[in-house]
């Protein structure tokens, strides 16, 4: 068996590290709340709603007024330009509601003071009247009422009904999926600056500096040239602060503009709970015909997300949901159904994964019953469903090198499968409540915004005379690498080393329209853009070469001769004639060429029409496979899981150790959304797991001691920048064969006779249910 992720990472001494690594190691790293220190400096903080639907009667502002230390309590009259933050149409969502409550903790205005203290002090005497409604708060609720946020999504292919009738078997059946929370360690925030004339500077803790910069200008009335948003690196996002800062850089814009002040907004860890989306908790029915050999004949699936009060990413996050149901599987005959439903809580947002994972456990259910009621091994139901060189999607586009299964025969040669499963059949035979099971989880990972006009990327490149090089591109840094994977992508088109260049910070003024750092398109979008522009760069310096090497040497200009590699360059002609990077950037200064390019860069081929359910929303897919191995205490619903094993197809990999971190986080994070991390919503409406203390979130030790991680590469013409592969939202999903590694020891108490109703996530609670079922006599 190969050596553990850990072993592996101390073996490899070719790894490069990360930029900035040291600093953030030593806690020296600045964030958003270091920004701008000031001694003139101001603290917002809101007045929120108290309930989760209601008509506002009345506001007294009175009291919180007279509190010593508060600058200005402003409510949306103050605002004096659009009171909307809405993503498709600014009006959608207000930034202070002025009539109707539509989810606890809903902005209705803000304090803006002295100190926190105050601010928060001062938002607790404003006086609210209003008239409580009973409130939408689950998915059957809002469908039973109609409540949606747009109109039903469709995707269909084939004929769905012809499948069922020359299906063998039929199952059918109904499933949820629950919330989980972002948990960066940096809550949302942000710092407003007052700039010349009308402008402000935001800094702000977000994934879309553009998104903050065209609603901040919206709420301020002003151009989105007189915003400049700066951000040098966010403390986690994970899809939560893709929108979900948005709202709290405007109000701190607004309070900034109307008092002339510096001002602070931060979120504390629990107002950050109680305020801000989740991942969308999901309601899915299915019914799913098959033939003897487990062949799916036909697909049809209805897939309800819980929105929350606005759209946000709702209706996009859904469609990605639609999009992702087939996986690694081809369907002929599918309809695919998608909703998403209006609640009154906050609205839920992107999440790693973007609606993938609650369709990841949809279809992989399937493909658990399927071989449950075939008496089948489940990775044989897999591989004769898998997708082949050339498929269609059910929205219509062709896949491409497929891998699915050369990564099966791998995962169970390197897992050693057969030996594995025999010993828990041991094993479960021989203990009464702890129980062992083996849970198995393919993917493949469609990568691009399926919105086509956010697959687009800016970035600025400058050479100074002593070599030393600065790079500006549209991506947010926030724990990813994505900083370490653009400058790397400079250097090796420049042929210099990393320590040349500084990374700058994200800011507005220097890049503009961009989209947000998300969808595990951050390297693959500003990458292409960065390499563009050092490419110019680089075409410029040989022309400066050739001129050069014709002074010194009386060398005929050859430009395209000129080779650059390790800091050093030369021409092929006369490779005894070489000279430093540097000796040339001054060259280049003093004799007048350009040593600045800037290039956009737009991913070629993409469409995608939402109307139909067809086009090729995806640049490229993912693919790749996990096993893993768990124990289960039937009688204290406690879970461990002894062994994972991940083999990820990951292209032309650009740093195998920030990869490596990827597949580990994004894995660890799968494991708690399935197994620990829950969202109690009391009948009120009023989040009930608040605090870390309430909210449990997989810690060091629940790491297995076993986890074997390969990155396998491969040379793939459907790829990105170089030929690599985007990494950050696909490994989340190999967390989830926990919950059916879980799922398959609980059946043993009946030797698989038996299905178990454990419920996701398989918390002890619901475990120790699901067992206490399984030994229940018919």
């Amino acid at each position: 068996m190969a050596d553990t992720y850990r072993q592996a990472i101390r073996e490899d001494a070719q790894i490069t590290t990360q930029l900035s690594v040291e600093e953030m190691v030593i806690g020296k790293a600045k964030y958003t709340a270091d920004a701008v220190p000031s001694r003139d400096l101001l603290y917002a903080y809101p007045i929120a709603s108290p309930v989760a639907h209601g008509v506002i009667r009345n506001i007294d502002l009175s009291k919180a007024k007279e509190v010593d230390g508060v600058a200005g309590v402003f409510t949306a009259a103050d605002i004096p330009g659009q009171n909307g933050i809405g993503v498709e149409e600014r009006e959608e969502e207000p930034l202070f509601t002025e009539e109707e409550l539509n989810y606890i903790g809903q902005p209705i205005g803000m304090v803006v003071a002295s100190s926190e203290e105050t601010a928060r002090y001062a938002a607790s005497l404003v006086d609210i009247e209003y008239s409580e409604l009973e409130p939408i708060l689950t998915i059957d609720q809002a469908l039973e009422k109609n409540s949606l946020l747009d109109e039903p999504l469709v995707v269909e292919r084939g004929d769905i009904e012809a499948g069922f009738r020359e299906s063998a078997h039929i199952i059918e059946g109904v499933l949820e999926s629950g919330a989980q929370d972002h948990v960066y360690l940096e809550t949302n925030r942000a710092v407003a600056v007052p700039e010349y004339g009308r402008g402000i500077k935001v800094y702000s803790a977000t994934q879309g500096v553009t998104d903050v910069q065209g609603v901040c200008a919206n709420v301020l009335g002003v151009s989105h040239s007189e915003v400049e948003v700066e951000l040098l690196r966010v403390g986690g996002a994970f899809g939560g602060k893709e929108r979900g800062g948005t709202m709290w850089a405007a109000m701190a814009a607004l309070a900034c503009s109307l008092t002339g002040r510096v001002v602070s907004l931060i979120l504390s860890r629990q107002d950050d709970f109680r305020w801000t989306g989740k991942r969308h908790p999901f309601k899915t029915e299915y019914k799913v015909g098959f033939d003897s050999k487990g062949k799916i004949q036909a697909y049809y699936v209805e897939l309800n997300a819980n929105g929350g009060a606005y759209k946000d990413f709702t209706i996009p996050i859904v469609e990605r949901a639609m999009l992702g149901i087939d996986g690694p599987y081809k369907y002929d005959n599918v309809k695919i159904i998608g909703r998403g439903c209006k609640t009154h809580l906050p609205e839920n947002t992107a999440f790693r994964g973007f609606g993938a994972p609650q369709a990841a456990f949809v279809r992989e259910y399937v493909i658990e019953e399927i071989a449950a009621f075939l008496k089948k091994e489940r990775h044989e139901v897999e591989r004769i469903n898998f997708y082949k060189e050339g498929s269609v999607t059910p929205y219509g586009q062709r896949v491409y090198e497929v891998s699915s299964e050369k990564l099966l025969d791998n995962l169970l040669d390197v897992s050693d499968y057969a030996r594995l499963k025999q010993e828990d059949r041991v094993f479960n035979s021989n203990n009464e409540y702890l129980k062992r099971g083996l849970g198995f989880l393919p993917i493949k990972y469609g990568i691009a915004f399926t919105a086509t006009f956010l697959n687009q990327g800016n970035a600025l490149v400058w050479v100074y005379a002593d070599g030393s090089i600065s790079l500006n591109h549209g991506g947010v840094e926030m724990g990813q690498g994505l900083h370490t994977k653009v400058a790397y992508v400079v250097a090796k088109t420049l042929g210099v080393s990393m320590k040349r260049i500084r990374s700058e910070s994200t800011n507005t003024k220097r890049i503009g329209s961009v989209a947000s750092t998300a969808a595990s398109s951050g390297t693959d979008i500003n990458g292409y853009a960065a390499y563009l522009a050092a490419v110019k760069i680089k075409e410029e310096m040989r022309r400066a070469a050739a001129e050069f090497l014709k002074e010194k040497y009386d060398l005929t200009p050859w430009a395209e001769g000129i080779e650059f590699k390790n800091d050093k360059w030369w021409d092929r002609r006369a490779t005894d004639l070489v000279h430093s990077f540097e000796e040339l950037a001054d060259y280049c200064y003093f004799n007048r060429y350009n040593l600045g390019a800037q290039a956009h860069y737009a991913t070629p081929g993409l469409f995608y029409d939402k109307k139909t359910g067809v086009g090729t929303p995806f640049s490229y897919f993912v693919f790749g496979h996990a096993l893993v191995h768990v124990e289960v205490d039937t009688l204290t619903g406690e879970s461990k899981i002894l062994d994972a094993f991940i083999l990820h197809e990951g292209g032309e990999i650009l740093n195998e150790n920030i990869d490596r971190g990827q597949i580990v986080g994004g894995f660890m994070q799968g494991y708690g959304l399935c197994t620990m991390e829950e969202i109690p919503i009391s009948g009120e409406g009023r989040n009930l797991a608040d605090t870390m203390s309430t909210y449990k979130v997989p810690a060091f030790d629940d790491q297995p001691d076993n986890l074997y991680v390969k990155l396998i590469p491969s040379e793939n013409m459907h790829a990105s920048i170089f030929g690599s592969k985007g990494i950050g939202e696909p490994p989340l999903l190999y967390g989830l064969a926990t919950y059916f590694a879980i799922k398959d020891a609980i059946e043993s108490i009946s030797d698989h006779k038996k299905k178990s109703v454990l419920k996701n996530p398989a918390t002890p609670e619901q475990i120790v249910l699901a067992a206490e079922g399984m030994r229940q006599e018919e």
